[in-house]
């Protein structure tokens, strides 16, 4: 009997592996995974070469892995059998309850590296103010660091306050600072911090955008004597917030977790009421476009899925935003941003005759400040989420990768 079992247990094991082999020998291999935003692996090259240097396996083994059959369908079902274990993080990651995702929290302090992003910051402030440029710091709130309670309480909370507090003073104290995590916190409970990001997301949500929005504007006014406040455009009447109720939100948070958590979530975005987008100029990556193919795409097409992306703006190389009504009296700001700043970029337009949004991550093979040299700005506003503070984003008097 026990030999019996133990060719059933053998031939069906066989038989399995014969079974993957044919599925994935008669299903094309997919280029990307939707899931998690990535290349996937192409079927190893038959060249004699790979053979020889053992090249050949080791393509073969990363094909394998991310060709394999229903591989997200069977991730998914390992991170629904790890929760179900009572797993605290899956994958890097915390569920609450309620289906909040948040990051396993990050202890590191990296000093040395912190520094040198301020004194990188301060010699920008200094060549800045030789061409007659004022640099203003805006540190953007983080969900990660603004929401720290969704933990549980027995999770010792991530360093991200000293690493913030540290970069922040390690700058030189003329640069004007606006440090919206403490204002988030200050400013709203934690019931009403919810109400300001997504749930499955890393990034803030219209609302949470709108009031940073506003508080940079008037922070703007009470900084700068040349900044002219457009200050009905700070009101919320000035704008109508769109929804879209019948489509999927798609979360980065969720995407890294296979999709395996279920929620609602608010898929909104503001338009102005007396005025279109369309009235302003729009160039991405140096040409003109209609905005509509920048800025609120999920609202213009009949795809399903909603991305942060979708609903506000991608990130892009460069953006720049003209609006006409300003001309004459509206000043020439140039934003260094990160991710956060693409669901403000239309709101801050409102505020200035020519907005410019330069991402660094995208402009590696150039150096900041040699751009800065040929275009024509009033002023330049630095601004990065709070867990960005140290990195090759602050490398401004060279590229990045030459």
């Amino acid at each position: 009997m026990k030999k019996l079992t133990n060719l059933f247990i053998s031939i069906s094991f066989i038989g399995f592996i014969i079974g993957i082999g044919i599925f994935a020998g008669v299903t094309p291999a997919k280029e990307t995974s939707y899931i998690e935003n990535r290349s996937l692996a192409p079927p190893p090259s038959l060249e004699k070469g790979k053979f020889v240097n053992g090249g050949f396996m080791e393509d073969f083994e990363s094909f394998f892995t991310d060709q394999f059959p229903l591989r997200d369908t069977w991730l998914k079902a390992y991170l629904n059998t790890q929760e179900a274990l009572g797993k605290t993080f899956l994958l890097g990651y915390y569920v609450s309850e309620e289906n909040w995702i948040t990051k396993e929290p990050d202890h590191s302090f990296p000093a040395d590296a912190l520094t040198d992003g301020a004194e990188k910051v301060t010699s920008l402030h200094h060549a800045l103010k030789e061409k007659g440029i004022e640099l203003y710091y805006i540190n953007t709130p983080h969900k990660v660091s603004n929401m720290q309670f969704l933990l549980p309480d027995y999770i010792e909370r991530g360093s991200y306050d000293r690493v913030r507090h540290h970069f922040l003073t390690s700058l030189n104290k003329n640069i004007p600072k606006l440090d919206m995590v403490d204002l988030f916190n200050e400013t709203f409970t934690h019931k009403e911090m919810k109400e300001l990001f997504y749930k499955t997301d890393h990034h803030w949500n219209a609302q949470g955008a709108f009031h940073g929005y506003t508080w940079i504007s008037e922070w703007l006014d009470s900084e700068r004597d040349t900044f002219t406040l457009q200050s009905d455009r700070l009101n919320k009447d000035h704008f109508q917030k769109q929804c879209l109720p019948g489509k999927d939100f798609v979360g980065s948070y969720n995407r890294q977790l296979y999709l395996s958590v279920e929620t609602k979530e608010k898929k909104c975005a503001y338009f102005p009421t007396n005025h279109s987008y369309e009235d302003f100029v729009v160039e991405a990556n140096g040409k003109v476009v209609d905005y509509e193919s920048v800025y609120g795409r999920a609202f213009h097409t009949n795809e399903k899925r909603v991305y942060y992306s979708t609903l506000y703006t991608k990130d892009l190389r460069e953006l720049k935003i003209t609006n006409p009504a300003l001309k004459g009296q509206g000043e020439k700001a140039l934003v260094i941003k990160d991710s956060y700043a693409n669901a403000l970029s239309f709101l801050l337009a409102e505020q200035f005759y020519e907005t410019t949004y330069y991402d660094p991550r995208y402009n590696k093979d150039r150096a900041l400040i040699d751009y800065i040299e040929n275009h024509d700005f009033d002023l330049v506003i630095l601004m990065y989420n709070d867990p960005a503070s140290d990195g090759a984003i602050y490398e401004f008097g060279k590229p990045i990768e030459p």
